[in-house]
């Protein structure tokens, strides 16, 4: 296969982007978008000159993978459409609303063979990738995920919306099993949760401590990881790496303390994703966030929310 026949679901904000991203991949073939609204769909087609459909059948039997940028609560549906249709598949995150669905759509795309990659766009940004190349063995983490109000992706709480990029990349981290879960959340502005802070505890002795927000003034992404060498700190916004580590005592009674150089090349994190996606596919290999990696972060984003307190309004009781 020289070149993969491509087919994006949702013509919304990630879905534009998607387009853009498949239009210029030289390893793709863009055919077409669908969308239930009329309006967004054909504006996307005569964007990229492509055709235009309200259902994924359309193109039955034409395309070779699909990206789905749908509402979450529509991932399943859609996702085992493509499949029936024998397409691999993109699926933005998380993988699906429910860990019973993510369970389901991963012993499909086993079944059916073909490949199924999560939207964890956040394992391609530069900064991460370069940190996750140092940061052995993680003792305590520390996320920060702000940003203002967007009207996105509304269909999900915060957990759900944002909070889940953190959550892939701690489980990227740390392997041994989560036992204990304590959550905080507040809605602002929808009747979901808005704000939320969250402590994870693990069975080798690693805590992760996140929060998350969509009702900021100002956005901020950044990341904190302390290893039993190093300390890293990363602004996934600005790009930028840190880390000082832990040298040899040299004959002085305590280690020494050294920053280290953390080259972070350039690169486009969603059309790096695209791009890997697609060259899986062409060289018939794992991709670097499969089904599994989706699972086990919705598995943590399902744990902080039935770990959830919400509290009430002041003045109002407790029953």
């Amino acid at each position: 296969m020289s070149k993969v026949r491509v087919v994006v679901v949702g013509a919304g904000h990630l879905g534009t982007y998607h387009l853009q991203k498949m239009a210029a991949d030289p390893l793709a073939t863009l055919l077409g978008v669908v969308d239930i609204d009329a309006a967004k769909r054909d504006k996307a087609a005569q964007t990229h000159e492509i055709r235009a459909a309200a259902e994924l059948a359309a193109f039955k039997g034409q395309v070779d993978a699909v990206v789905i940028a749908a509402p979450t609560l529509h991932h399943a549906q859609l996702a085992e459409e493509a499949m029936a249709m024998g397409c691999h598949l993109l699926i933005e995150k998380p993988i699906t609303a429910t860990v019973a669905e993510a369970e389901r759509l991963i012993a499909l795309a086993k079944e059916r063979q073909v490949m199924l990659q999560v939207g964890h766009t956040e394992r391609f940004n530069p900064a991460i990738a370069a940190a996750l190349q140092i940061a052995d063995r993680p003792r305590y983490i520390i996320a920060e995920r702000l940003g203002p109000f967007s009207g996105r992706s509304t269909d999900v709480d915060v957990v759900l919306d944002l909070m889940i990029h953190d959550l892939d990349i701690v489980a990227t981290l740390i392997a041994s099993p989560l036992v204990e879960a304590r959550a905080i959340g507040v809605p602002i502005i929808t009747q979901a949760t808005d704000m939320a802070a969250a402590r994870l505890q693990f069975a080798d002795g690693a805590v992760a401590q996140l929060s998350a927000g969509r009702a900021s003034l100002e956005p901020s992404r950044k990341l904190r990881l302390f290893t039993v060498e190093r300390y890293v700190s990363i602004d996934c916004a600005k790009r930028e790496v840190k880390s000082v580590r832990r040298m040899p005592a040299n004959g002085s009674p305590w280690p020494q303390i050294a920053g280290e150089p953390v080259d972070v090349p350039p690169g486009d994190a969603l059309a790096l994703q695209d791009h890997d996606f697609l060259q899986a596919i062409i060289d018939h290999r794992a991709p670097r966030v499969d089904g599994a990696a989706g699972l086990r972060a919705l598995a943590l984003a399902e744990a902080v929310k039935q770990a959830m307190v919400v509290p009430l309004p002041e003045g109002l009781p407790v029953s």
